[in-house]
């Protein structure tokens, strides 16, 4: 269990978390399919095998190709229909009461750089973070620099994230896991990992906070 009285910062993922990118990463991942004379997955599919790092996952269907070749049709669909993604529900009422709450927050993503500071400048958002670690493919290897970068406790960190890699990494960095049921993950998928919170959403949270 989390002691939300405690917490003093939090560190969230962005895709899933914040955003609402799923259907585009699933569409940008069948297109590059497409293109490389692979079939597409239905999103159920997608979302029941897709994992972070990604790598493992292309493999699986893309076994030759590298990652030069995957991300040059991935962000071409992507980049065309980038503006579709928008923030979930809850999201921005959360990081102005975290905020005002005087909790400080952090991004680690794997999302791209410059996908990410357009996709902030759309929706106004970049003010919130005090730092953004974005195009982290192995965020496990990334949150102890950001701990001790920022002198950031453990003990009253919150990671809060959608896939089974966010909870993990929030273990190896010794801090509290929170689970969202927005993105990409399934609550079948994220219950074994044992988050120590979970959450339908973001507002779900708000209203813990509130609540302790």
């Amino acid at each position: 269990m989390v002691d939300l009285r405690n917490i003093e910062a939090l560190i969230l993922d962005w895709s899933g978390t914040i955003v609402d990118d799923l259907r585009a990463v699933w569409e940008a991942t069948n297109y590059c399919f497409q293109k490389f004379g692979v079939a597409p997955i239905s999103k159920e599919k997608f979302r029941e095998e897709f994992c972070l790092p990604f790598m493992p996952f292309y493999r699986r269907y893309l076994p030759t190709q590298t990652l030069e070749e995957i991300d040059r049709y991935y962000f071409e669909r992507f980049n065309a229909i980038q503006d579709e993604v928008d923030l979930l529900p809850h999201a921005r009422e959360f990081l102005d009461f975290a905020r005002q709450r005087g909790l400080r927050m952090f991004v680690l993503s794997t999302m791209d750089p410059v996908v990410f500071e357009r996709l902030c400048a759309r929706t106004g958002i970049n003010h919130f973070y005090e730092g953004a670690y974005v195009g982290i493919m192995d965020k496990t290897e990334e949150i102890h620099r950001i701990l001790q970068s920022h002198r950031l406790d453990p003990t009253r960190t919150l990671y809060v994230g959608d896939m089974v890699h966010d909870v993990e990494t929030a273990r190896h960095g010794g801090v509290k896991s929170c689970a969202v049921l927005t993105g990409f993950d399934t609550l079948e998928k994220l219950r074994p990992a044992h988050p120590d919170l979970i959450v339908e959403h973001l507002g779900e949270l708000r209203r813990l906070f509130e609540q302790a």
